[in-house]
């Protein structure tokens, strides 16, 4: 490969807004029925004609572009795979909500739901993060949905048995188990941050407080 391709390679290819093509489009259908008769059918057909044309060159545009991006790194692609069986699983959750009788137990789907989107952001924002969610991507948020579905049915077949009873207390004692358990894999996730904030608030005080014999600012005191 020759230097001059190497140099295009390596430039930033800018890529159209997605929604450029169908603006542009509206603009020029826009501006063409101010200039011409639109009471005319026929000047109605040529105007959309137009915008048509020009929208669907843009979108061509926009394909091309595309195509030259390079493609994204194999651990960003599996981390956002990663993030939408999440989403898919937090999805699955929020719609069963409303079969449930108990309002304590939508709170606890609820607040399941809302952790497994975060998760899920985060693990497509930092992708080393996927292998701590793995697990729970391919195999928990599945199990999670199961048992929803099993207190969905004996709530429906409940008639005061002490077995369904039972089973309908364990399965939400286990989902307020999990909604514990993700809020921690949650903050275990932010471990690294935390750690950066600590470091950076360190240098920052060993700045504020050089060349004194009195500490000019002690981040610890403040509430």
């Amino acid at each position: 490969m020759s230097t001059q391709e190497n140099n295009i390679n390596k430039k930033e290819v800018k890529v159209l807004p997605a929604g450029v093509p169908f603006l542009a489009a509206g603009g020029i259908w826009f501006i063409l029925a101010m200039i011409l008769p639109v009471y005319k059918l026929s000047m109605v057909i040529v105007i959309s004609v137009i915008a048509a044309a020009v929208c669907a060159g843009l979108i061509a545009k926009r394909n091309k572009q595309l195509a030259l991006l390079p493609p994204p790194p194999a651990v960003k692609v599996r981390a956002e795979e990663l993030a939408k069986k999440l989403d898919d699983g937090r999805d699955a959750l929020l719609a069963k909500v409303p079969e449930v009788a108990s309002a304590q137990v939508r709170a606890h789907i609820t607040s399941v739901a809302a952790t497994l989107e975060i998760i899920a952001d985060e693990v497509e924002a930092d992708p080393k993060d996927r292998n701590k969610a793995r697990k729970l991507a391919n195999h928990y948020v599945g199990m999670l949905a199961e048992l929803v579905d099993k207190y969905i049915l004996m709530q429906k077949q409940s008639a005061g048995g002490t077995n369904i009873t039972t089973s309908m207390a364990k399965i939400e004692e286990g989902l307020a188990g999990a909604d514990v358990a993700l809020k921690k894999l949650l903050d275990d996730l932010f471990t690294d941050e935390a750690m950066e904030v600590s470091a950076d608030i360190a240098v920052l005080e060993n700045l504020l407080n050089m060349e004194s014999a009195e500490p000019r600012m002690d981040f610890s005191a403040i509430e």
